[in-house]
């Protein structure tokens, strides 16, 4: 055969055509859309009040809920999942009228441990700009704040926690609410980034994660706000 004259594979067929594919969740998997709470009521230092370690939704998390539950009503979610806090279980609570769900409460979505600086005093720590705050961002640990939970336990918790959800609600879609430290956490782990790479996602914003059966996770999404910010816009 002459080697000038070979003919390439699929020469011929003129009427062939390969378009791109698109991702699709292989069956079992689960979609796991993870919901950072609205924004909570502000701490305050000096107030004696039993919601500061565990604070309710500000009246701006009230409308964030209800606009999550507007976008995420046709999502196919069923199955709502929940941090044990407040801010979590409160911005929940529209979807799981709307949908006539019981959110399963799953401890381990609870958020990160702050040590001394639980009980709202890390956001009064933020504003001040308390030096192990900085330390925090420089090293991406958690605990360079005394007696916080260090990145590997929080890994491991984030793992597990996820898994149980992915094993209770194999192949189906899951609203799951909690924080924002738990999210970063889960994007890092499925992304293999830095443990920060995700972090500071916005109140009241959806990421999603396909959990897939065979173990494999896949970051779909991260910190969508176009629910809310297309009726703020509205409201202008």
């Amino acid at each position: 055969m002459d080697p000038h004259n070979r003919q390439l594979p699929g020469a011929g067929v003129a009427s062939a055509e390969f378009r791109p594919t698109r991702y699709r969740p292989p069956a079992g998997a689960t979609r796991a859309l993870l919901i950072r709470h609205g924004l909570q009521a502000a701490y305050r230092p000096h107030e004696d009040s039993t919601h500061q370690g565990d604070p309710p939704l500000a009246p701006g998390g009230q409308r964030q809920a209800q606009r999550l539950a507007a976008r995420l009503a046709e999502a196919g979610v069923s199955a709502i999942c929940t941090s044990p806090a407040r801010r979590a279980r409160e911005t929940a609570e529209p979807l799981a009228h709307l949908l006539e769900l019981r959110p399963r409460v799953v401890e381990g979505l609870r958020e990160v441990g702050l040590g001394e600086w639980e009980g709202g005093t890390v956001h009064q720590r933020v504003r001040e700009k308390d030096p192990a705050w900085a330390r925090v961002l420089e090293t991406e640990r958690w605990d360079a704040i005394p007696g916080a939970e260090t990145n590997e336990e929080l890994h491991s918790r984030v793992s597990r926690a996820l898994l149980e959800v992915r094993e209770e609600f194999r192949g189906q879609v899951v609203a799951v609410f909690t924080h924002d430290g738990v999210i970063a956490a889960a994007l890092a782990l499925a992304a293999r980034a830095s443990s920060f790479a995700f972090a500071s996602s916005d109140h009241g914003s959806i990421s999603e994660l396909v959990l897939e059966s065979e173990g494999s996770w896949r970051v779909r999404s991260f910190n969508d706000t176009s629910h809310l910010r297309v009726r703020e816009a509205g409201r202008q």
